[in-house]
């Protein structure tokens, strides 16, 4: 056990941390060399690389950077040197991810692991709050007149269930956000508290001395917490981090400092404020209100406009944006500040008559209506520090906003505290020439890692698994051009489709940019009569349905876009062709433009790299294990050889399969000659 007595001198700590160090590097060669394998484990070179760098970081007091390619066992990597640094030092370790799927996945692992290493820390699976039941919410549903109550809802809460995965997957998702937690907080939840599984797990999360798994929602919430000197919302005693799938932390951050101004939310909250005034002095805030009110909606009026505008004249990709540029002309800024002003005039004459009525405290209504009026003035002063943008929400439309400078608040959050960092991705780097600081170039310049004596980039981490035998990449340079020959590109892309579709038989999953292209293409496959069944993702959160039904149909096709690059995990001959349709450049969007707008080079410093990281999620999905096999087709001619675009060399380097043909007989040749095309045993 090691304790770090406070009357010992700085010198004297120093010593014993890095003492205690070396003593779990110790520990950590003893697992690899002697105990792993005497327990069937295979040896991974690449695991047991990361596991020493991570240790021999913190001996040096750096902050860490690995990408660990598919197949190293990143998990276990990290996972040991973490569980033994909990077990030798007694202080809590938090890992966070960005995805659910890889959440359950490490709870699974840390419990695997435990054993090995002798010890047995408190562990907590903490999911965003929006994957549990709020009994109170669901009771209001339940009785609300008009209701539409599903049998799966109401069976799920007597049998006791409160997490989203123990419901049935046939409930609405649309039903589940009416009934799950939206806006918690310790105190408000208070009176829920002995039945709630969040109200708890977030109790057991303040006082933990052992391993959190939470999303960098959560964890980027706890920093920002203590950097304002409060409590947090783990325990503060950690201070050594993980974060896996750390090529999302920017847009992670970025979120959890991004506000929302929506139309109806904002007019229901004026109205369920003014109720919290006694009858008699409501009238004194009506003038303040209905003014209020109609600034409100002739802004969200201009925005709809401007949304609709953008959809009618861009390209297609806009139909189905979630995110639209705000034009920022004088006008519509007029207007925004208009609203603010009107906004903050109706929450104070409001705050005023509820404080009349002493017996009256105020509620949340007229608590958020003022935060939200504060939040609006902080940003109407500094306006040039913000980035904004229209986001579509139904029919309506939303104001967002959040600071232009996430780099230096993620730096400030993850780099420049008393924790070190560790984070880890099988796509961190976007490059495979230069120096390890030309690798990771995007990653730092979205995340401000310290490159200076704080700061450790490791050399990657090649995927052991042999894709060159077991999977070959097909490229074309002989179709329409995907953007500016659209409507062509799809017909004749959907042609490509059919043929490398029939040289595997199906068992693949087809990625698209944008969900129009894939309705589009969805909607001509399913008019024709072929030999496996067509399958499309559904909208909502879960996706365990139609995954099921294309992994158990092995035949069958799987259309995805969004978290079907990165977020799923299908081993076996249900998956043995992957195809890309129209690289992943990233769409118009704000974010990317503002990136773009500050980089010398906008497209090889800020759309390539972004195109490089999510085509190397995407062919990552095709092989899972050291005996998948299959091949990826790339439906876009911008990857040929001849002319050459300029991120030609560049993407071909990046990507783990380096045998690939423009011939489609010579694929089906090698599809044809692979192992498992000989068999009928699943790999």
């Amino acid at each position: 056990m090691s304790f770090y007595f406070g009357f010992n001198s700085p010198e004297e700590q120093e010593k014993r941390r890095k003492a205690d160090l070396q003593a779990i590097g110790k520990s950590v060669t003893e697992f690899f060399w002697d105990v792993a394998p005497a327990h069937g484990f295979e040896m991974r070179e690449g695991q047991q690389d990361m596991s020493f760098e991570i240790i021999d970081a913190l001996i040096h007091n750096q902050h860490f950077a690995v990408e660990a390619g598919v197949g190293i066992g990143k998990s276990f990597g990290y996972l040991v040197p973490v569980l033994l640094y909990n077990k030798k030092i007694k202080k809590p370790v938090i890992v966070a991810t960005s995805t659910i799927a890889l959440q359950e996945q490490l709870w699974n692992d840390v419990h695997d692991v435990m054993p090995l290493l002798n010890t047995q820390p408190e562990v907590i699976l903490a999911k965003g709050q929006t994957h549990y039941l709020c009994h109170k919410r669901a009771n209001e549903y339940i009785n609300m007149e008009d209701a539409v109550i599903p049998k799966e809802l109401t069976d799920g809460i007597e049998q006791g269930f409160q997490e989203r995965k123990q419901f049935s997957s046939s409930l609405p998702q649309s039903i589940w956000d009416k009934v799950n937690i939206q806006r918690f907080s310790m105190r408000n939840c208070g009176s829920c508290e002995k039945k709630c599984l969040y109200y708890a797990i977030r109790s057991q999360l303040r006082y933990t001395k052992g391993i959190v798994l939470c999303n960098q929602d959560i964890l980027t919430a706890h920093l920002r917490q203590l950097r304002r000197g409060q409590d947090g919302l783990i325990n503060r005693e950690a201070e050594l981090i993980v974060v896996d799938e750390a090529h999302n932390l920017d847009d992670k951050v970025r979120s959890a400092t991004t506000e929302r101004v929506n139309q109806s939310k904002i007019l229901g909250l004026i109205q369920s404020a003014t109720k919290e005034i006694k009858s008699a002095d409501r009238q004194n805030v009506y003038k303040e209100t209905n003014e209020a009110q109609r600034r409100i909606r002739t802004f969200f009026d201009s925005l709809k406009a401007q949304m609709q505008q953008q959809i009618s004249n861009s390209q297609q990709d806009m139909r189905y944006a979630d995110r639209f540029f705000f034009d920022g002309s004088l006008e519509s800024i007029n207007l925004l500040k208009s609203m603010c002003s009107a906004i903050k005039s109706a929450a104070l004459s409001i705050q005023v008559y509820a404080s009349y009525d002493f017996n009256n405290r105020s509620t949340a209504a007229s608590d958020e209506l003022d935060e939200q009026s504060e939040s609006l003035a902080e940003l109407i002063e500094e306006l040039d520090d913000y980035l904004l943008w229209i986001e579509r929400k139904g029919s309506q439309a939303e104001l967002v906003y959040c600071p232009k400078n996430t780099r230096e608040i993620t730096n400030r959050l993850y780099f420049n505290g008393s924790a070190h960092t560790i984070l880890t991705s099988a796509t961190l780097t976007n490059a495979t020439d230069g120096s390890l600081e030309e690798q990771y170039a995007y990653f730092i310049s979205n995340t401000g890692f310290p490159t200076d004596e704080h700061g450790c980039l490791s050399e990657p981490k090649p995927s052991p698994y042999p894709y060159d035998e077991h999977s070959m990449i097909y490229y074309c340079d002989d179709l329409p051009h995907p953007t500016r020959e659209h409507e062509a590109f799809i017909e004749q892309g959907v042609k490509r489709l059919l043929d490398v579709l029939d040289i595997s038989g199906g068992k693949a999953l087809v990625l698209f940019t944008a969900k129009s292209d894939m309705e589009e293409v969805y909607s001509i496959l399913s008019q024709m009569d072929l030999p496996y069944k067509v399958l499309m993702q559904q909208s909502g959160s879960s996706q365990d349905h139609v995954l099921n039904e294309f992994k158990e149909n092995t035949n069958s096709v799987l259309l995805g876009t969004g978290a079907y690059w990165e977020g799923i995990s299908i081993e076996g001959k249900s998956l043995s062709n992957v195809v890309i349709f129209r690289l992943p450049f990233p769409v118009p969007d704000p974010i990317i433009e503002y990136k773009a707008s500050i980089a010398k080079d906008p497209l090889m410093d800020v759309r390539v790299p972004e195109m490089v990281i999510k085509l190397k999620q995407g062919i990552g999905r095709l092989i899972r294990n050291f005996t998948d096999t299959g091949i990826v087709c790339i439906i876009d001619r911008r990857l040929r050889d001849e002319p050459p675009e300029r991120y030609h060399d560049v993407t071909w380097a990046s990507l783990p399969i380096k045998n690939k043909t423009r011939s489609l007989d010579e694929l089906r040749n090698f599809y044809e000659s692979l192992p498992s095309r000989h068999d009928d045993v699943e790999r």
